[in-house]
């Protein structure tokens, strides 16, 4: 039987991270986020990803910092499709190619430690992405700012977090980079998008 996702006898530090990982996975929606949905299926052809020299710690906050990833990404490529004004797309542009970098470099490592990133997002933060794209001009405007302002200033704390926290210094690096990148692109989005 599998360990389960926020178990890990072997580092008092993972659990408090791991647990993060799973409320910004979650979407800041306040709904309930399973263990089972931040993991990978059971079935997938990458089971045996225990073996390898990767720690489990690193190796579970790497699978789950790829499912967000993946959301950021997507969440920019609706905004270059949805937002109204130039700027925010401008910026909605530059999460796309932010993400998307990360998530490459970020899947080199893991694939080379036998470990598999997720290819899509949650349905947790899927459902989320489709309730704001329900809403039509101003209001979509409106509210995928202060929803991916919300999931972005959370990604920041966390990724933080892990750099302190990672066993291997690749792991750390990428999650250094993680919350420098999201770092900067809220710094963007305020000047897009200034807090009211």
């Amino acid at each position: 039987m599998r360990q389960p996702l926020f178990v890990s006898p072997s580092s008092p530090h993972r659990p408090d991270r791991r647990r993060l990982l799973v409320l910004v996975a979650a979407g800041c929606t306040g709904t309930a986020f399973s263990a089972a949905q931040a993991q990978p299926n059971s079935k997938d052809p990458d089971d045996a990803t225990l073996r390898g020299d990767m720690s489990n710690g690193d190796r579970v906050f790497l699978r789950s910092a790829g499912g967000l990833i993946v959301r950021d990404r997507e969440i920019g490529k609706l905004g270059q499709r949805r937002f109204q004004k130039p700027a925010l797309r401008e910026w909605a542009a530059s999460l796309e190619k932010k993400s998307d970098a990360l998530y490459r470099d970020m899947t080199d490592y893991a694939e080379r430690h036998k470990t598999n990133l997720p290819l899509d997002m949650s349905e947790a933060s899927r459902r989320m992405v489709d309730r704001v794209a329900e809403s039509k001009g101003a209001t979509f405007d409106r509210d995928m700012v202060r929803t991916v302002r919300a999931l972005l200033e959370e990604q920041v704390r966390v990724f933080s977090d892990s750099a302190e926290s990672a066993e291997h210094q690749a792991v750390a690096a990428l999650a250094r980079r993680a919350a420098d990148d999201r770092r900067a692109l809220l710094q963007a989005l305020d000047k897009a998008a200034p807090r009211s």
